[in-house]
């Protein structure tokens, strides 16, 4: 008896999904409509599996032309109907379904402003929980630049975890890093989140003001930086390689291209020493708290219109830059690690990045797509002890 009951234990354990497979994209449209067709043609090539996400998630800056963007409501549906064709599109062709049938459903569209998020899931009942937030930055928080959040709890038999995915586009130009370190410290500000689930905000109207979720109450769970929550943060964070514009001969004697020798000073390695956001980064002033998985990928701004498209870049026999900036890493997706307060009573537990990668170009915009394939143990965070949580708390009154 001890046996089959233990063989039945296995077989519960066995069934329970271990990591969360996400597939996270940024992406800066340019303020035109995608090539649905050739978006789909190149969605799913960061994967190094043919086995599609449980979870995908489309960063998504410049999504529409400004005023669009300001006016909102129908003036957006077609631009995030494109980008809902072309997932469904890619998704079959990774998966050679024979049918047309969609294989994710869609769970959240947000925007504020041009910046947007969407979030599309395989099961859509492992999604419960659903809250949302947005905040414009820059002059006049208008929109054109800002972040929108999407937050989530995943649950898959029996166990679950909390996710957060934020969208951000911070301040252009290769002088304004202050700035985008401005626009980066009033996203933390600003982005609050709140519940988009009818019958949770019900319910929570419901209860004396004593017993209402903490979540609802709480500036800190409001916050981007949620203890109990992983982080992604994907965007345009446009940070350069230089703090002044290129001389008139820097295309032709400096910028990189794709067949350089690794060793040369013209490799895309080399430049990449200069990159604003590792610096900032590491400095303390800006994404504070978040890593990166290791840059592999050349600069993915600025091309101009020229460039032939849909090329991987062993196919090509140059880069062709404009020539008035500087080719930059814009375009990047960082992530919060395991908490200490949980690695260190689950030591093996770890977020595990598979591929990080840019995308072949698009012609639709100047911008390349970039991917983060990672995996997320399916484990709930705890709330941290009272001196964690107190570090936490002072951390975030600092950014405030």
């Amino acid at each position: 008896m001890q046996n089959s009951i233990s063989g039945l234990v296995v077989k519960s354990i066995v069934a329970i999904k271990a990591d969360l497979s996400l597939y996270i994209l940024t992406f800066n449209c340019g303020l035109s409509p995608i090539d649905v067709d050739a978006f789909a043609s190149q969605l799913f090539s960061g994967l190094t599996t043919p086995a599609l996400p449980d979870l995908l998630v489309l960063s998504l800056q410049e999504l529409a032309p400004i005023p669009y963007g300001l006016i909102g409501g129908s003036f957006l549906v077609p631009y995030f109907s494109s980008f809902y064709h072309a997932v469904q599109k890619g998704a079959r062709k990774a998966s050679n379904a024979t049918d047309n049938a969609p294989i994710y459903t869609p769970i959240s569209a947000r925007n504020v402003g041009i910046t947007g998020i969407m979030v599309f899931a395989k099961d859509p009942e492992a999604i419960q929980d659903i809250e949302t937030a947005g905040v414009g930055v820059g002059m006049s928080e208008m929109g054109n630049k800002g972040a929108v959040g999407v937050r989530f709890t995943y649950r898959d038999k029996g166990s679950y975890t909390e996710l957060t995915f934020v969208s951000a586009h911070l301040a252009a130009m290769e002088d304004e890093v202050l700035r985008r370190n401005e626009d980066w410290k009033n996203i933390v500000r600003g982005l609050v989140f709140s519940s988009t689930t009818a019958d949770r905000k019900q319910n929570a109207a419901s209860l004396p003001g004593d017993q209402r979720p903490l979540l609802s109450i709480s500036p800190q769970d409001a916050s981007i930086y949620k203890p109990t929550s992983h982080l992604f943060v994907a965007g345009d964070l446009n940070y350069r390689t230089s703090t002044i514009k290129p001389s008139p001969t820097d295309h032709l004697e400096t910028f990189p291209q794709p067949h350089d020798d690794p060793s040369s000073e013209q490799h895309c390695s080399t430049l990449f020493l200069s990159d604003q956001l590792n610096r900032e980064r590491h400095a303390g002033r800006t994404l504070h708290g978040l890593t990166e998985a290791e840059v592999t990928f050349p600069p993915t701004y600025k091309y101009n219109l020229e460039e032939p498209y849909l090329k991987l870049d062993e196919e090509l026999s140059a880069w062709h830059w404009a020539k008035h900036r500087w080719p930059s890493w814009c375009d990047r997706i960082l992530y919060l690690d395991i908490p200490t307060w949980l690695s260190s009573a689950q030591p093996g537990l770890k977020i595990t990045p598979h591929k990080y990668s840019a995308l072949p170009l698009q012609p639709t915009t100047d911008h390349r797509a970039v991917a983060l394939e990672v995996s997320v143990p399916l484990v709930p965070i705890p709330a941290p002890s009272e001196d964690e949580e107190g570090m936490i708390r002072g951390y975030i009154r600092r950014l405030r």
